[in-house]
């Protein structure tokens, strides 16, 4: 392995960040840091700071843009901050802290040594033991904001490489593997919120009509049992011959290339719905193409379906010359009003349906 691939493995992730910190970001937090909370402004920094790694898990000192310490005090902490200050010379900011560390009241060290480190640092300006206890604040603190930070499922959509949640519910529902996710026109996160839907064993009607209802903001019905021919392949046709293999009329024999089935075959029917929305689920626009993805989402590829488009009455319009109306989809020749919704248009999502 030659010195490139060494220092290219070695080298921190790049991270595309959305947004940045504002300019004015340092200059208002030193103004007033008893404005922010440190958890928040941790998570900001996670965020919009640009940093290769996040806080808590740099795996050098280098890749963090602040040093956290605790403001040595006995009073009463009005804030989780204390104060900001910038160091000479260098991109870093001191962020000083009342709510975690080893001094003050609630601290595990005596009270006797919190005085000790104070009187050091405003009667001799000798920041050493403070210095030296800072070197252990600093790591603790951002281990402790790093366990908050990751039992927290917003936090997770802060940057894109920290999608933890994600692949917890996508593990979930079976869909934890990198190959399984965006097959479909269907977002993650819609995936997610149909989790309870989507881990159940049993795949009824039910299911599928809630997912659809909450996905699609439409009415949803579900017909079981739809009729439908189902195609007989050659080798499998009854034929007129001796021996075992015969046909015996009654229970293995029959006419015809394709049998008549019941069991295999459901309709979803949507609407009525309002013209803008019957467009977009006619055959090739979005909606059509996510309802077809919700379905082999649910239930696979086992069944045969077919979408029954319901127009509302009063939406209904006749063909117009140079009109959007598409023939045979959304054009009808009469213009009179409807006394009932349109419900005539009946088409497979699905490209390889089958012909009876």
């Amino acid at each position: 392995m030659n010195a490139e691939m060494i220092a290219t493995e070695l080298a921190p992730p790049q991270i595309n960040a959305l947004y940045r910190l504002p300019d004015d970001f340092w200059p208002r937090l030193r103004s007033a840091p008893y404005k922010h909370d440190l958890f928040q402004l941790l998570r900001r920094i996670d965020a919009q700071g640009g940093q290769p790694y996040l806080l808590g898990r740099a795996p050098l000192p280098r890749h963090e843009m602040l040093r956290l310490g605790q403001e040595p005090s006995l009073s009463f902490a009005p804030s989780t901050l204390a104060q900001v200050t910038p160091r000479a010379n260098s991109p870093l900011h001191d962020v000083s802290i009342f709510s975690f560390g080893l001094f003050g009241p609630n601290g595990p060290l005596p009270l006797h040594l919190t005085e000790y480190v104070r009187e050091r640092v405003y009667h001799h300006q000798d920041t050493t033991l403070l210095a030296f206890t800072n070197l252990f604040h600093h790591r603790l603190t951002l281990l402790f904001y790093r366990a908050w930070a990751d039992a927290q499922p917003t936090v997770s959509l802060d940057r894109p490489d920290n999608r933890r949640f994600d692949e917890y519910l996508s593990s979930l529902i079976g869909l934890g593997q990198p190959a399984q996710q965006e097959r479909d026109s269907i977002n993650a996160h819609a995936k997610h919120f149909m989790a309870g839907h989507l881990i159940r064993h049993s795949r009824d009607p039910e299911g599928l009509s809630k997912i659809l209802q909450q996905y699609f903001k439409v009415p949803v019905r579900i017909v079981e049992n739809v009729p439908h021919w189902l195609r007989v392949e050659p080798r499998e046709q009854a034929r007129l011959k001796a021996g075992r293999g015969a046909p015996r009329l009654g229970e293995s024999a029959f006419l015809g290339i394709a049998v008549r089935d019941i069991q295999h075959k459901f309709r979803i029917e949507l609407g009525p719905m309002p013209q803008r929305d019957y467009d977009r689920f006619l055959p090739g626009a979005d909606l059509c193409r996510q309802l077809r993805d919700w379905v082999r989402q649910y239930l696979g590829i086992e069944f045969v379906w077919e979408v029954r488009l319901i127009l509302a009455k009063e939406q209904a319009h006749g063909i117009q010359l140079g009109g959007a109306q598409r023939l045979g989809l959304s054009s009808w020749l009469a213009d009179h009003r409807r006394q009932r919704d349109l419900d005539d248009l009946i088409f497979s999502p699905e490209p390889l349906e089958n012909p009876f």
